[in-house]
């Protein structure tokens, strides 16, 4: 993109630009989960305007987790995005590499001083996913399966939750329960994000499940072993119980899709939807202990109301 930049706001509406085309995709896996989460922290705080306070340091927590990843991920792996994301802002020349690995430094300094400098208790979080993000872009194990999506993806989400939660907060017993058993079931899920490009990581040498026991046994193996010890881990983390029936409805709805094997772009848009399932599983997780079913009987009690309340009289 060719862009004149004359004044700092012009500079500023062009990184904005710039982070949009790291970190797009990445949205429904970071930011909107990690905010989803963070309303069973604020639901622990009287109301007062540090939520809010406390809400914006999260935005910019997460929005630097995000960013940061992608900076690592795209650096290292230009070749590949060159094939299957052209659009992305190195392949497409809209910044040089030297220019991403000039953002990756500052973008690091200021996550880590997130935590040194402005909440140390995030600390734990923030070396997790320096490490996570390490070992999957810059190390050969990131290119096996068992290690990018059961051992990353778990360490990742649980820095992702636990960071959420600690950026309102102090964790809980009870809430640090429910980071880990979200984590795992993460872990467990995340192979299914292999199915929709096994041509470019054949290509560049990843050992992803679809690659190692074939497209049909991966498919088999996510829907009929992985899907049922997923939803005995949510039980098991007490996350089931908040709302059995669309819970297991979404597992189901999702094995169906995997099951299909329509081409790539149907594997992503499967892909997809986990991701929204993951953002529901968080949502049924932060509002635990309320009353569906009360609440439910006051909105239609209210909406009666106000249909009565607009009827004319007799």
């Amino acid at each position: 993109m060719s862009l004149l930049i004359k004044t700092p706001f012009d500079a500023l509406i062009y990184e904005f630009h710039i982070f949009l085309g790291f970190s797009w995709r990445d949205w429904s896996t970071t930011l909107i989960p990690g905010s989803i989460f963070s309303i069973g922290a604020m639901r622990t705080l009287p109301h007062s305007s540090r939520i809010f306070q406390k809400y914006l340091f999260l935005i910019l927590w997460l929005t630097l987790f995000v960013y940061w990843f992608t900076l690592s991920n795209q650096i290292t792996g230009v070749e590949e995005d060159r094939i299957n994301k052209p659009d992305r802002p190195i392949p497409s020349q809209k910044v040089t590499v030297i220019g991403a690995k000039m953002r990756w430094a500052l973008v690091l300094i200021a996550f880590i001083s997130t935590a040194v400098i402005y909440e140390p208790t995030l600390l734990p979080e923030v070396i997790c996913w320096v490490l996570t993000t390490a070992l999957l872009c810059v190390t050969p194990f990131g290119k096996h399966w068992f290690v990018k999506n059961c051992v990353a993806m778990t360490t990742g989400t649980w820095a992702l939750l636990g960071g959420s939660w600690k950026a309102i907060v102090p964790l809980t017993p009870h809430a640090e329960n429910l980071v880990l058993t979200v984590s795992v079931w993460t872990g467990l899920l995340m192979p299914l994000q292999d199915l929709w490009d096994m041509e470019g990581d054949a290509a560049i040498g990843r050992k992803t499940l679809p690659l190692v026991v074939g497209s049909t046994a991966c498919r088999q193996i996510v829907t009929f072993f992985l899907i049922p010890v997923s939803l005995l881990i949510l039980w098991g983390g007490g996350i089931i119980s908040n709302a059995p029936v669309p819970l297991i409805a979404v597992h189901t709805f999702l094995g169906y899709r995997i099951m299909h094997d329509n081409g790539s772009y149907y594997d992503h848009k499967t892909y997809m939807v986990f991701t929204y399932i993951f953002c529901l599983v968080l949502a049924f997780t932060a509002l635990e202990g309320l009353e569906w079913s009360s609440m439910i009987d006051y909105i239609k009690q209210h909406s009666l109301g106000c249909y009565k309340s607009k009827s004319p009289s007799p």
